[in-house]
């Protein structure tokens, strides 16, 4: 099954309408992090170029835990998150390369449970965890 396809699929078992501009925005998302100026810029190449489409659809992706916001150095950014192997849509890790300003994300479960593992926990129940590293290359 394609990658958009398990997006859509989730929103068909939910009975959820899959609208032209939510599967716009899926597939403008995919494999990107992107402000909203980036977001409503590659919706409108595609012909959606009403503001409140663009952040009613992203609301709606955020709300069924499809897309995630991260703020990154006083930015918000989106992302997608189901089936996403890096993350999901409640705990992960993104490094953000400062000398480029590239978004990766690390894939290791051990660090939430290292977390999780603390004592300053032991009475509480985390619901998510979300972790945002800057890093420059070495010299």
């Amino acid at each position: 099954m394609d990658v958009k396809e398990k997006y859509f699929a989730s929103l068909r078992k939910k009975n959820l309408r899959i609208t032209k501009a939510r599967k716009a925005m899926i597939e403008v998302l995919q494999d990107n992090h992107l402000t909203f100026k980036e977001i409503q810029n590659r919706l409108a190449e595609k012909g959606f170029t009403n503001v409140s489409t663009v952040y009613n659809n992203l609301d709606f992706l955020i709300e069924q835990k499809i897309a995630v916001e991260l703020y990154i150095d006083d930015t918000k950014y989106y992302d997608l998150a189901l089936d996403n192997p890096m993350h999901n849509a409640d705990s992960h890790v993104h490094v953000i390369i400062k000398d480029t300003n590239q978004i990766t994300e690390i894939a290791n479960p051990n660090i939430f449970s290292f977390i999780k593992s603390q004592p300053e926990f032991d009475d509480l129940t985390v619901d998510y965890i979300r972790i945002t590293i800057a890093a420059k290359k070495k010299k």
